[in-house]
């Protein structure tokens, strides 16, 4: 009989459950008007790059991101990303 389950890698194991990873383009959900330092756009569901990983908050990751506006570099909470 063959073993139709496989362990999946960690990064493949993100993508399944709905995780992101450096690289990806997603939504980030605000529930108040955010204004942009840089370019002075108003944006409350944006689009913008995950860049990198920038620490935990409350068992919550935190990302580095670069906006789709004009290329402000911020970081959000996992918890406001929508892929």
């Amino acid at each position: 009989m063959n073993n139709l389950c496989e362990e999946l890698q960690d990064s493949v194991l993100e993508n399944v459950t709905g995780g992101v990873n450096i690289g990806d383009t997603v939504t980030i959900r605000d529930n108040r008007i955010d204004y942009c330092p840089r370019c002075g756009r108003l944006l409350m569901n944006y689009q913008a790059t995950i860049t990198g990983v920038r620490g935990v908050l409350d068992g919550n990751t935190l990302y580095w991101v670069t906006r789709k506006c004009c290329g402000y570099k911020s970081s959000v909470i996992e918890t406001a990303i929508v892929k």
